[in-house]
C-alpha cells in the first residue's frame, strides 16, 4: 500500500485504486494472515497530509506492523525523467526526514510497530550509481526516529519548564529515555543535543543535557528532570 490517495496512486503509475489495496489488505485478516503495510513517503502528487492520511488508514485497516520508505528515485527510470522534466521534485533529507516522522508519529499513537524506515544500508540501493536524487542518506531511518524523539523531548521540556524558572548555573537536563534509545536522543553527530541547546538555552538556560536509558519508558517515552 504506497498510499491511499487515488491521486497518488495516479501520479505514480501504479496501476490500482486505493479502494484495491484497502480490499487485498481486507482480504487477507480476514483469511487470519498477518498484515504489514507498506508505506512510501515523497511519491508524486504526495504532499504530508496525504501522507499522514495514508498511516491512519493502514492503521484503521488492522495492519500488524508497517514499514515506511521515504521515496529514492534510482537511475534510468521513469521517476528520474520526471525528475529532470520537471514533473516530480524529488525529496530534500531535510523534507524526507520531517514527513516520515510524521508518520512515525501515528503508527506510534495508534501502537503499530514500524518495522523498518528506509532501504537497507546493506541492499547498495543508495550508492551513488543507483540512487540519483531523493532519500539517499544511509542512515535516513536513524534520522527520522532521532526527529521524532527531538521532537518528543522539546515537547516534554515545554511541559516541564511551564510556570517554572530556568536552571540555575550548575544544574544539568538529564532527559529519561527508553533502552537502547540514547543514539537517536543524541542524534547523528550529536544534532539533537545541538538543537535542544539552540532552542532552549536562552530561554531556560539548557546548556548541559544528559542522556540517560530508562527501562520503564517505552517507544519514544521521554521523562525530564534535574541534576
Amino acid at each position: 500500500i504506497q498510499s491511499t490517495s487515488d491521486e497518488v496512486l495516479l501520479a505514480s503509475k501504479r496501476g490500482h485504486t486505493a479502494d484495491v489495496a484497502m480490499r487485498a489488505a481486507a482480504a487477507l485478516k480476514a483469511a487470519g494472515f498477518n498484515f504489514i503495510g507498506q508505506m512510501m513517503v515523497g511519491l508524486p502528487a504526495s504532499n504530508i497530509e496525504r501522507e499522514i492520511a495514508t498511516a491512519r488508514d493502514i492503521c484503521a485497516m488492522g495492519a500488524d506492523g508497517a514499514r515506511v520508505y521515504p521515496t529514492v528515485v534510482f537511475a534510468n527510470t521513469e521517476l528520474s525523467n520526471m525528475s529532470v522534466s520537471g514533473e516530480y521534485e524529488p525529496l530534500t533529507e531535510e523534507d524526507a526526514v520531517r514527513r516520515t516522522a510524521a508518520v512515525l508519529e501515528v503508527f506510534d499513537a495508534m501502537h503499530v510497530p514500524v518495522i523498518r524506515v528506509g532501504l537497507h544500508s546493506g541492499e547498495s540501493l543508495s550508492s551513488p550509481e543507483k540512487a540519483v536524487a531523493g532519500a539517499r542518506h544511509p542512515a535516513m531511518g536513524e534520522l527520522a526516529m532521532g526527529e521524532v524523539t527531538f521532537n518528543r523531548i522539546c515537547a516534554e521540556i515545554e511541559r516541564f519548564f511551564a510556570g517554572r524558572e530556568k536552571l540555575d548555573s550548575g544544574e544539568t537536563l538529564a532527559v529519561f529515555v527508553p533502552k537502547g534509545a540514547t543514539s537517536r536522543a543524541v542524534g547523528q553527530n550529536k544534532r539533537n543535543i545541538s538543537r535542544i541547546r539552540e532552542k532552549y538555552s536562552a530561554q531556560y538556560q539548557i546548556n548541559r543535557i544528559k542522556i540517560i536509558e530508562k527501562s520503564s519508558l517505552i517507544g519514544y517515552n521521554i521523562m525530564i528532570d534535574i541534576l
